[in-house]
C-alpha cells in the first residue's frame, strides 16, 4: 500500500472480516486465510460455504458475508460529481430518470447508482473487468434493480443505511430474491 492510511484502512477491513466470522460462528480457522482471483476479489476457502467482500473510503471500513456471491461498496458522497462524470457513468436508461430528478437530490441519486453498480460488479467478482455498459440500474422500486443487456444470473440489490453523513453504502447477492432477510448489522470499531 502506498499510502499508510490505505493500508490502515486495507488492516481495518481484514480485522472486520475476521470479527464478522467470529459473530456468526463461521466454519472457518482465524484469522481468515483468503485467496484473490484475477481480479482481485477475495474468496474464502470453497468449503466454508460463505463468501465475503469488503470496501472503504474515507475514514470506514465496511464488509459482507454471504452464501451466495456478494459485493458491497462504499462511496464518501461529499463531493458533488462534475456532469462529465455523470454521463461517463450512467446508461440513457439511467440519465433518463437521473434528468427527470430534482437538481437538489441528483448527487444522492449519482452515488445510489454508483455504489449498487461497484458493488454489482464486485458481486460478479470481475470489478471493472466487466464494461459498465453491459448492464443498467433501475431505481425507480423499493430496491435497486441491475438489468444485465445479456441474459445472465439475477442479482438482488440494496442501499445501506450508513449513519455517518456523506457516505454511501450498497450490497449485491446473487439470487432472484430481493425480500430475502439481509441482516445490514453496523459495528464501530477502532484501531
Amino acid at each position: 500500500m502506498r499510502r499508510e492510511k490505505d493500508r490502515q484502512l486495507f488492516l481495518g477491513a481484514e480485522a472486520l472480516l475476521n470479527r464478522s466470522l467470529k459473530l456468526v460462528d463461521a466454519p472457518v480457522s482465524l484469522p481468515a486465510v483468503y485467496t484473490r482471483n484475477r481480479y482481485g476479489k477475495p474468496y474464502l476457502d470453497k468449503t466454508s460455504g460463505i463468501y465475503v467482500n469488503w470496501s472503504h473510503s474515507g475514514s470506514f471500513a465496511i464488509c459482507a458475508l454471504s452464501d451466495r456471491e456478494v459485493g458491497i461498496d462504499l462511496q464518501n458522497t461529499f463531493k458533488t460529481p462534475k456532469s462529465a462524470l455523470v454521463r461517463r457513468v450512467l446508461q440513457p436508461e439511467e440519465q433518463i430518470y437521473y434528468d427527470q430528478t430534482p437538481k437538489e437530490q441528483r448527487r444522492q441519486l449519482f452515488y445510489s447508482y454508483w455504489t449498487v453498480k461497484e458493488s454489482f460488479l464486485k458481486a460478479l467478482g470481475t470489478g471493472f473487468g466487466t464494461p459498465i455498459d453491459n448492464f443498467y440500474v433501475r431505481m425507480e422500486g423499493p430496491y435497486p434493480e441491475v438489468i444485465q443487456r445479456e441474459g445472465r444470473d439475477v442479482y438482488a440489490c440494496r442501499l445501506l443505511d450508513f449513519k455517518e453523513k456523506d457516505y454511501m453504502a450498497a450490497v449485491c447477492v446473487k439470487g432472484e430474491n430481493p425480500e430475502a432477510k439481509m441482516r445490514p448489522e453496523v459495528e464501530i470499531i477502532s484501531l
